[in-house]
C-alpha cells in the first residue's frame, strides 16, 4: 500500500520521510531504540543473582544452585553461578574481567564440566590427565598445544588466586586454551589434593537470558504496573521483564514524539 496516495495524508507526517536534520536533538537518537538499554538491565540483573534464583537460556529454565568468585594478584576476577535444569544438567556462568585489557568489554561465559576427559600433545599418544594437576601446582611451564576430542587448543593465559564459596577460600591455577577460531574455550583447574576440572566452554551475550527471577516469589506493584505485571506475569513473563518494557518502550514514544516536533 503507497501511504502517499492517501486522501487523509497529513503533511505533519512529511517530515518522517525527510533526513534527520542537524538541529534534531542528540537525546532522539539513544531513545530511538531499547535494546541496548534492555541488554544493560539484563546484565545487571544477572549479576544480582544467587542461589535458588531462576533464570532460562533459549527457553530453558535453570536454577542456581551456587554463587561464587575469584580472584588473582594481578586483578584478574571472575563471577561464577553453577546452573541447573530440571533434567540434572550443570553449566557454569561465568563473568570475566581481564586487567590486560580493562577499558574492554566485559566477557561472559557459559562452561561446562567434561566428563573422563582425555588430554594429549599434539604429535603424542600419552594421555597427560593424571598428571596435569600436579604439573600446574608446581608451576611447571604450561603446554603450548594440547588436544581434546579431535579438537586442538593453543595455551593463551593462566593464573593462580583465591575462589571464595559460602565462606570458604582455596587456591585454584587455571590454565585457559583456545581452538584456532577463538570459539572453543578449553580451562583446566588444578586444586588442592591434585583434583582437575576441565571445561569446554563458549562465549554468550546478557540478552541470551530472559526471564531472570529472584527469589521464589516475584512481588508485584500497585496501579498501573501492578496490572501490567500481573497480565504479562501470567503469560510466562517475569515482573521485573515487564518493567524493563515499560520503561524501553516510553523511552522508544517519547524518542518518536522528539522527532516528530523536531524538539
Amino acid at each position: 500500500m503507497e501511504l502517499t496516495s492517501a486522501l487523509w495524508w497529513d503533511k505533519s507526517f512529511e517530515f518522517c520521510l525527510q533526513p534527520f536534520p542537524f538541529s534534531l536533538s542528540p537525546l532522539a537518537f539513544p531513545l530511538a531504540s531499547p535494546f541496548p538499554l534492555m541488554s544493560t538491565f539484563t546484565e545487571a540483573q544477572l549479576r544480582q543473582l544467587r542461589t535458588n534464583d531462576r533464570l532460562k537460556y533459549h527457553g530453558v529454565e535453570w536454577r542456581v544452585n551456587d554463587y561464587s568468585t575469584y580472584t588473582d594478584d594481578n586483578g584478574y576476577e571472575t563471577e561464577e553461578w553453577l546452573l541447573k535444569s530440571l533434567t540434572g544438567k550443570e553449566y557454569y556462568l561465568l563473568r570475566e574481567i581481564d586487567p590486560a585489557n580493562p577499558d574492554g568489554p566485559v566477557h561472559w561465559f557459559l562452561a561446562e564440566t567434561v566428563r573422563n576427559p582425555a588430554l594429549y600433545e599434539p604429535e603424542s599418544a600419552r594421555d597427560l590427565t593424571m598428571t596435569l594437576a600436579a604439573d600446574m601446582r608446581s608451576h611447571r611451564e604450561p603446554y603450548p598445544t594440547l588436544r581434546m576430542y579431535n579438537r586442538t587448543y593453543e595455551f593463551e593465559s593462566q593464573t593462580q588466586g583465591n575462589y571464595e564459596s559460602d565462606g570458604e577460600s582455596r587456591i585454584r591455577t587455571t590454565w585457559d586454551y583456545w581452538d584456532a577460531p577463538y570459539l572453543w574455550n578449553l580451562a583446566l583447574e588444578a586444586w588442592p589434593n591434585n583434583k582437575l576440572v576441565v571445561y569446554s566452554t563458549r562465549e554468550v551475550q546478557p540478552e541470551d537470558f530472559t526471564d531472570v527471577q529472584q527469589g521464589a516469589v516475584v512481588q508485584q506493584g500497585v496501579g498501573f504496573a501492578s496490572s501490567f505485571n500481573t497480565s504479562v506475569t501470567s503469560t510466562g513473563i517475569s515482573a521485573d521483564r515487564a518493567k524493563e518494557y515499560v520503561i524501553a518502550w516510553g523511552m522508544v514514544i517519547v524518542g518518536f514524539l522528539l522527532m516528530m516536533f523536531g524538539i
